[in-house]
């Protein structure tokens, strides 16, 4: 099958879903989405692999079985996370009672002083109802996101993510475009915790290895002093969330640009660890979060089926998920 073809079909598939699933009560989209988790469990030898030995590697005092419920537990999260994406709409009268605020006050506080700011999260919980309700309740973000590979999906997410105000930017060369919405006081939204194996990498902790990752955020709150505002999504049964937001993190301005960065980035990363740590199955453990090695020229380690992994080379992530 052409590339052409691969993604008209993935296109077909997912609108097809998105059709049957927004036509049923929640409570159905939620078991369908759990199924879908279960099977991708089963049959994805690959990430599955990847995500056992991850937390075997982040929690070396559990024992095998409490892994194998979390990765589980983890799959299961991102077929419910893909049935509510592709089911997002404008109009979010129906999602609003399924979701409890917490820390509103600190975005409200953020806003009022008018100098902009970055919402900092990771692929934990729904990033994507944060976005998508916040919008709607009259705090439009800018999303910085890396495009899908195919064009068909990432038209169709894109137009899911400015359904309800919200603007894309795309990671690449998104510089100019960040500091003109700062400029202009918006809310600049990013998530960092998926490897940046590129030049300019920050290495800092994530659940006690060093995790290289984007330079983007710390470097231009430092340059800005721009401050950064947490929030995550814990999910909660029976489809709902509990998005909790703050307290903000003030850039430091030691006069060290780079060492500043580089601070900022390990206290926005460690905020994401106290997420995941308090419901571990909500992140994206089939991600390879440590495959770039701080040592350079040299093999990253091994993938969870045992294969090498060379530096640049990664399996894709399932559709949707940026």
């Amino acid at each position: 099958m052409s590339e052409r073809a691969r993604w008209a079909v993935e296109y077909a598939v997912v609108r097809v879903v998105a059709a049957v699933v927004g036509l049923s009560p929640r409570g159905i989209g939620n078991r369908a989405g759990r199924l879908l988790g279960d099977l991708a469990f089963l049959v994805d030898r690959r990430h599955r692999g990847v995500a056992l030995a991850n937390l075997e590697a982040a929690y070396p005092d559990a024992d095998e079985a409490w892994c194998r419920r979390v990765a589980r537990g983890s799959f299961r999260h991102l077929g419910r996370l893909l049935t509510e994406i592709v089911c997002q709409r404008p109009d979010v009268r129906r999602l609003l009672p399924t979701v409890t605020f917490e820390g509103w006050e600190w975005l409200q506080q953020i806003e009022q002083a008018g100098k902009g700011y970055f919402l900092l999260s990771g692929h934990f919980g729904n990033w994507e109802r944060v976005a998508h309700l916040q919008a709607a309740l009259g705090h439009p973000l800018w999303m910085v996101t890396r495009p899908l590979d195919n064009p068909h999906l990432e038209r169709y997410l894109a137009r899911l993510r400015e359904s309800t105000g919200n603007r894309v930017v795309h990671k690449r060369n998104a510089v100019r475009e960040v500091v003109r919405g700062l400029r202009q006081g918006r809310g600049i939204a990013f998530v960092i915790d998926q490897n940046f194996g590129e030049p300019g990498r920050h290495f800092v902790p994530f659940f006690g290895r060093p995790a290289a990752t984007t330079p983007a955020l710390g470097s231009l709150a430092a340059r800005l002093q721009v401050p950064i505002l947490p929030v995550f999504a814990f999910p909660e049964p029976g489809g709902r969330y509990r998005i909790v937001y703050g307290p903000p993190i003030s850039p430091p301005d030691s006069g060290d640009r780079e060492a500043d960065a580089q601070k900022i980035t390990e206290l926005g990363t460690a905020r994401i660890e106290e997420a995941v740590r308090v419901q571990p199955e909500a992140w994206f453990w089939m991600h390879q979060r440590w495959r770039t090695r701080p040592e350079e020229g040299k093999e990253t380690g091994k993938r969870g089926d045992g294969e090498p992994v060379k530096k640049g080379e990664e399996a894709p992530p399932p559709p949707l998920i940026t």
